[in-house]
């Protein structure tokens, strides 16, 4: 008797329930292996950026506060061996991390994360699996190689002291601690006259002056922090250097030299930027903000409008971290200097948001304009009406710091270029922190 098709449909089940011996196999074949490697080697990429973060916060105190790490103890051991080796006596180690001024063992440092991550050369997916440390394995190696490239130029820029001081000082006040003991007083009054003088000296280079320097304005805080009667050495350094600024009689340049801004923008901004044509680019981008934000005043209401204003210039060309996002490190660092405001811009957007939002970026765009004319902006166009002495502060900053107010102004043309700001400023926010240029190319894959 020939079985039904039914009958023939329940012998194939029972055989192969047989063959199985009640054990459910697990996927196999070609993609449950890649699946596999792509784990793999996104743990592997994992290990080598831990590595190579861990040279990174030893090569610099604030490259260590942005990750959030603390230099490793066997790198510390053979950073002070290399630097023995090389005789370089400027390579002292100060806490976890080399200090500031010493430029040849923080390349040295640098170039050692940087051999970590192009010894790692497997190729590697942009999505990993679910569950792996990194969420986007390629774009991650990717913003790692180009973290280093940018501080490896930060040295290089630092080390020529002159009027790159300003930064080099704000990292000393950023990482200043109360000493613990009598001899840590001494101890850092000797080392801090070292540096200063070694700024005073930097100043006597007729090549130092390419554009507003705002080393005397980075000073202060160092000023208020070195109480003569506790580092008198260092006092008297400092009034040296402040001698040795207020005596250069030389005219400064109103606005930073193009081609070094150019520089700086694309090292840390990833933009190519032409001055020549910025300016037009900047005023299109500020009549159109001032549209958007006059709009959204006039719907708020005049009995708003003064609240509305007064959030506006608690906004205005503010530093934050970026928005946090989770499976990364690059992407989760708080941002170098120079995108602070671009971080502090997104953030206003996404979490303030409004009209005040609105008012703040267009007046971060308006001020923007003072780094690329040697004219500042009529002050009468900021709709958020800072006070007077907020806004020659705000404009100095925009001349001897072009990059960072240049930052809020282009991640602010990133967004309202075209229409679909807010989905363009979704994208971002889950993005995290990365240069603009990485952004305007995640942002046009996501179609916005």
């Amino acid at each position: 008797m020939r079985p039904t098709p039914l009958a023939a449909l329940v012998a194939v089940l029972l055989a192969a329930c047989g063959s199985s011996s009640g054990v459910v196999r697990s996927p196999s074949g070609p993609a449950a292996s890649s699946s596999m490697d792509d784990r793999a080697r996104t743990s592997e990429l994992a290990t080598a950026e831990d590595e190579a973060i861990g040279w990174m916060a030893v090569a610099d105190p604030r490259l260590a506060a942005r990750a959030n790490a603390t230099g490793p103890h066997d790198v510390l051991e053979r950073v002070g061996m290399d630097a023995v080796l090389a005789e370089d006596t400027a390579a002292v180690i100060r806490g976890s991390s080399l200090d500031l001024f010493a430029f040849r063992a923080r390349a040295h440092a640098l170039d050692e994360a940087a051999k970590v991550v192009a010894a790692f050369k497997a190729p590697l997916p942009e999505v990993a699996p679910v569950g792996s440390a990194l969420a986007r394995p390629r774009l991650e190696r990717e913003l790692l190689e180009r973290l280093i490239a940018e501080e490896r130029a930060r040295v290089d820029d630092e080390a020529k002291l002159g009027d790159a001081s300003g930064d080099l000082v704000r990292g000393l006040v950023s990482m200043w601690t109360p000493p613990a003991r009598p001899q840590d007083v001494q101890d850092r009054d000797v080392w801090m006259q070292q540096h200063l003088l070694a700024v005073r000296d930097s100043l006597r280079d007729p090549a130092r002056r390419p554009g507003a320097a705002d080393l005397e304005v980075a000073l202060h805080p160092l000023e208020r922090l070195l109480a003569p009667l506790q580092y008198p050495r260092a006092t008297a350094a400092l009034a040296q250097v402040l001698i040795a600024i207020e005596s250069d009689m030389r005219a400064v340049p109103k606005v930073m030299d193009a081609e070094r801004v150019s520089r700086a923008v694309k090292v840390h901004l990833g933009l190519d930027v032409d001055l020549a044509t910025l300016r037009a680019r900047l005023e299109r981008l500020e009549a159109k903000l001032r549209e958007l934000a006059e709009k959204a005043l006039k719907e708020a209401g005049p009995d708003a409008r003064p609240g509305i204003e007064g959030n506006a210039r608690e906004l205005l060309l503010v530093e934050r971290p970026c928005p946090a996002v989770a499976d990364t490190r690059v992407r989760a660092m708080a941002p170098p200097p120079e995108r602070a405001t671009v971080c502090g811009v997104v953030r206003a957007l996404t979490e303030e948001g409004g009209p005040a939002a609105l008012v703040a970026v267009h007046d971060d765009v308006l001020l923007s304009l003072a780094a690329v004319m040697p004219s500042p902006p009529a002050r009468t166009g900021l709709l958020s009406h800072p006070d007077d002495d907020v806004v020659e502060t705000l404009l100095r900053m925009a001349r001897e710091r072009p990059v960072v107010v240049l930052g809020a102004a282009l991640a602010a043309e990133l967004l309202y270029a075209e229409d679909g700001a807010e989905a363009r400023l979704a994208t971002w926010r889950a993005l995290g922190e990365a240069p603009l240029d990485v952004v305007a190319r995640e942002l046009r894959v996501a179609g916005r």
